[in-house]
Parts: C-alpha cells; structure tokens; sequence
C-alpha cells in the first residue's frame, strides 16, 4: 500500500457531488492502492442532504469510514490545546479529521478546502493539498 489520502468534508462533497477534480484524483489513488479514508463525522459535515442516499451509499463503499473514538477525540482535544489559537466547535470537526489522519500509516495526505487550519493542527508530519 502506498499511503493513506484523508478527506475532509469539502473533500467529501465534492465527492459526492461527482466534481471532476477529486473523482479524478480518487482514481489516481485506487489505481495507486492509497487507501481513501473519511472520519465518521465527516460524513455529518459534508451535507449529505443534497446527495441521493444511493449515491451516498456508493461513495461510502469505496471509502474506509473510520471511527470517532475516545482516544481520537482526546487526541484531537490536545492538538486544539497545542494549536492555541484554534478553539471551540468551529475547529472541533477539524481537530477529529485531523487525529484521525495523524493515526493513519504513512505516508498521510489530507485533501482539503481549509489548508491552514488542518496544516496548523497536523504539523509538518501530513501532507496538506487544497481541493
């Protein structure tokens, strides 16, 4: 396996929205055996109400859908406690996206709308591309 791509919830919407670009890059990574992963909350976050449940279902099956665990979520507490400026529920989506990608084996890339936060949150070990 060649690594671990993680979406976050822009990631996912353009997703299941069929956008060009990140249907495009999700080939690349089937074709390269990455393993595509999403948290579970991202799915929440993703508004998932404009997308046909058949569609949704479809998307979900050719992703991992990891778990938002205790350690995930105590994991994510501390890297908005780390991060400083970042606090509250406005980051705490970001946070668990984040835990979650920094338990993955490597290498990991997030693919993301907000680079700033999510490279603030990860640090220097995951790499950040802009969807």
């Amino acid at each position: 396996m060649s690594g671990t791509w993680v979406l976050d919830s822009e990631a996912l919407s353009l997703y299941l929205r069929a956008d060009k670009e990140v249907t495009a890059l999700l080939a690349v990574a089937a074709k390269r055996d990455v393993r595509v992963l999403v948290s579970a909350v991202t799915i929440v976050e993703a508004d998932p109400g404009g997308v046909h449940k058949a569609r949704m279902a479809w998307a979900l099956s050719r992703l991992v859908v990891e778990p938002v665990t205790k350690e995930i979520a105590a994991h994510a507490v501390t890297l908005l406690q780390d991060a400083g400026q970042l606090a509250g529920h406005k980051y705490a989506i970001d946070a668990m996206v984040a835990a979650t990608a920094l338990r993955q084996p490597g290498p990991v890339t997030v693919l993301t709308s907000d680079t700033e936060d999510l490279r603030t949150l990860c640090g220097k070990a995951i790499t950040i591309t802009k969807v």
